[in-house]
């Protein structure tokens, strides 16, 4: 059935399961779940509350939880309202978050009661309506006393006139709101294409695209016997866009898991019967390594799909070997996507390739270009731009757009990713690293990743990361490298395996001036390798 994209994405999941019966499970939450009927409820009636508040279309909300059921009424509401989610990681620094109070001027702040008393001060101040959601508001009754217990020095009085709890909230109904798919509808906050941080302004139609789009990846074969595992965070585009949006549209039942454990992910798995994972490599590779990534619950997984970051080999002939003992033959599905353009490549099963990130997904195109913006054929390296109708708006205030966009001689607006890599003869893309990674010495092009594929590859290394650094006042690279568990081998024999194997794949530029070895590397709030940590380190 064709639903048109040109309407809130809380009106096109309405249309998408219009025919789906009233008591199919939304989401399950330890123990709790809710049904497709008192789902709609709750969002309309969340969202008669907001506008009783005065909020209304084209305002933007502060949502700044983790994956609890809140999470997801409270971001439809908004929608429903037709306001703008503007969707912030539950631990923002105080600081960071009265600077987007200042910058961006929000309505209204819908908040974890859990890290609430960080914020307490300043935004009680503001006189803005704050409303405080706990994990425990949908939880059965057996849970709450001992999240109480958990949660009980965390909380904060909340007192003040401006500050009321999820649920305590009464009865409201919410008057019509025209909405279109251009109108905005989420703020998510991002490194940008560039480097520097900036918000990325998302429309309607373009979330509602992306649905279309991933479940043309899938065949459209699902039913609400299938459930996606929800571990990414609602606030990143991944989160939000597949886990969330793609899998309620078609009736998919959500895992909500608010904080990623790998013991925790395979007892989710295996309890509600997942059918449906995505994550980031790190997620797939503490599953493996938790010891419980196995048995039956492996069959009835139709597909894992991953991406954020690089996958090593290493985790890919795990999972493989995992799946094969229980007589699965799916492999690990990389993906590709941008916070500005969402999920929009995907190795599939149906046309799956070694190595590479697929192929784009059906409203996607995909080119390479060179530096002086001309587009190159197949198997020529470039930088990877993409067009198609899920790519942002443009960033808050357009700051950056002129350095994100160009336009072709056909007028197709494209999007510059800020990503090396090049494309086959039979349109499969492959990923070589970010440009910004890109390492110049004596004149050539050193591309970080590409060296990392081939250490991570060792039987003696776990994982490894290659930032720029300087040695005697010249451009060279220092390689962190993290042991595997296992090796009985030291340091210096290592560090020869290492430069061996890089010298038989690499021109002598490509050789670390440094190599580093370390505990573990650091990451960011999502599981990827945090490269720009290290970089201050290395310096």
């Amino acid at each position: 059935m064709s639903v048109d994209f040109n309407q809130s994405m809380f009106s096109y999941y309405k249309a998408c399961t219009a025919h789906n019966p009233a008591t199919d499970k939304v989401w399950q939450f330890w123990g709790a779940s809710t049904t497709r009927a008192k789902f709609i409820r709750d969002v309309e009636n969340f969202a008669g509350y907001l506008m009783s508040l005065g909020v209304g279309k084209g305002d933007n909300v502060v949502l700044c939880l983790s994956n609890i059921p809140n999470a997801l009424v409270c971001f439809y509401a908004i929608n429903r309202a037709g306001a703008i989610a503007n969707l912030v990681h539950p631990v923002i620094p105080s600081e960071k978050l009265q600077a987007m109070d200042e910058e961006m001027s929000p309505k209204a702040y819908v908040l974890f009661d859990e890290f609430f008393y960080k914020y307490k001060d300043w935004i009680e101040a503001t006189g803005k309506p704050i409303i405080l959601c706990s994990a425990q508001d949908y939880l059965p009754m057996a849970f709450k006393p001992f999240y109480n217990a958990y949660v009980a020095k965390k909380l904060s009085t909340d007192n003040s006139s401006n500050v009321v709890r999820y649920r305590d909230i009464g009865k409201y109904i919410a008057p019509t709101v025209a909405v279109d798919g251009e109108d905005m509808a989420v703020y998510m906050h991002s490194g940008g294409t560039c480097g520097k941080a900036k918000t990325v302004m998302m429309s309607n139609r373009a979330l509602n695209n992306l649905t279309d789009n991933i479940l043309d990846a899938i065949d459209h074969r699902y039913s609400n016997k299938d459930a996606m595992l929800m571990a990414l965070p609602i606030f990143h585009t991944y989160g939000l866009g597949v886990c969330l949006h793609s899998m309620i549209c078609a009736g998919i039942r959500i895992i909500l898991m608010p904080k990623f454990k790998a013991d925790t992910a395979c007892y989710l798995i295996k309890r509600y019967g997942v059918t449906f994972v995505a994550g980031v490599p790190y997620m797939y590779s503490k599953m493996l390594a938790s010891g419980k990534f196995k048995g039956k619950m492996l069959t009835k997984i139709r597909a894992c799909y991953c991406g954020g970051d690089k996958v090593s080999e290493n985790t890919k002939q795990l999972f493989k070997q995992a799946m094969e003992k229980i007589g699965n033959n799916i492999l690990l599905s990389e993906g590709y996507g941008l916070t500005e353009a969402c999920v929009c490549c995907i190795n599939t099963m149906k046309v799956y390739k070694p190595n590479s990130i697929g192929r784009p997904v059906k409203s996607m195109t995909f080119a390479i270009i060179d530096e002086q913006g001309n587009f190159l054929p197949p198997k020529n390296k470039g930088e990877i731009v993409i067009s198609g109708p899920t790519l942002m708006k443009g960033y808050y205030n357009s700051e950056g757009d002129r350095e994100a966009f160009f336009e072709d001689d056909k007028h197709v607006k494209w999007l510059k990713s800020g990503d090396v890599g090049y494309i086959d003869e039979d349109g499969n893309v492959f990923f070589t690293d970010r440009i910004k990674r890109l390492v110049k010495i004596s004149g050539v092009n050193v591309f970080p990743q590409e060296i990392e594929n081939v250490v991570d590859n060792l039987d003696c290394v776990k994982i490894s990361c290659v930032v720029e650094t300087t040695i005697n006042g010249k451009s060279s690279t220092k390689l962190y490298v993290v042991k595997d568990t296992s090796t009985l081998l030291d340091n210096e024999q290592i560090i020869e395996i290492i430069r061996q194997a890089i010298a038989q794949n690499f021109m002598r530029h490509s050789m670390p001036g440094i190599i580093e070895f370390i505990d573990e590397l650091p990451r960011t709030p999502i599981g990827k390798v945090d490269f720009l940590a290290l970089q201050q380190m290395s310096r």
